[in-house]
């Protein structure tokens, strides 16, 4: 085989994040055949078009070959991720945005090529003597959006945040409406219950078994309840019982809690510990441009929440 195919085979499979064993398995050999294509065996001819649309490329890229961009990327990206392992997709899908964070957006002329191309083995910055460890975290903002992340294996996260056509506000809830929810959050036992739900089975709950379970004074819960309902966080239901009508709760059908918390504490973060920040965003994040307020004015939106 020739030298050049068996170093772009190492080299698309290495920028792709995966390994010798992810490769093989997608193509359907072992993880020694890819082993031995790398260091100058031939894959079968028959192997050699999955082998392109495994490493995301065409015939003539895999060969290294100058090509024009990929047609329907989108359909090919598809087929690609579907020969990846189920339980591997999603950590493949933030590992190829996570060492492209920056890439994203960005110029790639003023970037340095190192930036955002590894994920790193931990989030947290520890060396801080009496402090709690904080997270490292990644941001890249400009005038088109924002991506924020935790490039790290052990927390993974990754939020990409195009603005709107009409500014990001424009989709806010009412002020009111963030006030009550604080409110509800903020009083005695409200997030130990929320934490209590969300560790069950989605199944409902009457006010008694939950103040016995949490261990929560029972007028707190009693209190609790219909004000988290009211706001959407549990889903209330009476039910006919052989003495009477009684409410239950369950958790609602949504999965906001933990990415609402997540982004509570990257707001707290006492400390900027950052992989890496680049912001270059030239107006304030809510500052409308004079095409935002256009369409708003066409639309008929107000100009604020």
């Amino acid at each position: 085989m020739n030298c050049n195919l068996s170093e772009r085979i190492a080299q698309l499979r290495k920028e792709r994040g995966l390994t010798q064993e992810q490769l093989g398995q997608m193509v359907g050999v072992s993880a020694q055949a890819v082993s031995k294509w790398e260091k100058g065996g031939a894959p079968d001819v028959e192997l050699l078009p999955a082998l392109a649309d495994c490493l995301g490329v065409s015939m003539d890229g895999l060969f290294g070959r100058s090509e024009d961009a990929p047609q329907d990327l989108e359909r090919h990206f598809g087929l690609w991720l579907q020969r990846t392992p189920k339980e591997e997709r999603m950590g493949y899908l933030f590992r190829l945005l996570a060492t492209n964070m920056l890439q994203t957006f960005a110029d790639p002329s003023v970037l340095n090529s190192e930036l955002g191309r590894t994920v790193a083995a931990n989030c947290y910055m520890t060396e801080m003597p009496d402090r709690e460890p904080v997270w490292l975290r990644s941001q890249y903002t400009n005038d088109e959006g924002m991506i924020l992340g935790v490039t790290a294996e052990n927390f993974p996260m990754y939020l990409l945040l195009p603005e709107p056509p009409e500014g990001y506000d424009i989709h806010f809830a009412p002020t009111e409406d963030y006030r009550k929810l604080f409110a509800v959050l903020a009083r005695e036992g409200c997030l130990e219950l929320l934490y209590f739900l969300y560790r069950k089975k989605p199944i409902f709950f009457t006010a008694a078994a939950l103040a016995k379970q949490t261990g929560l004074p029972r007028e707190t819960v009693d209190a609790l309840l219909p004000a988290l309902a009211e706001r959407h966080l549990l889903r209330e239901q009476t039910l006919e019982l052989e003495d009477g009508p009684a409410q239950v709760y369950r958790v609602h059908d949504n999965q906001g809690l933990v990415p609402f918390l997540y982004f509570a504490r990257w707001f707290m973060e006492e400390q900027d510990a950052w992989n890496y920040g680049w912001d270059i965003r030239e107006r304030p994040i809510l500052e409308l441009t004079e095409k935002e307020k256009q369409l708003r004015k066409e639309h008929g939106h107000e100009s604020k929440r």
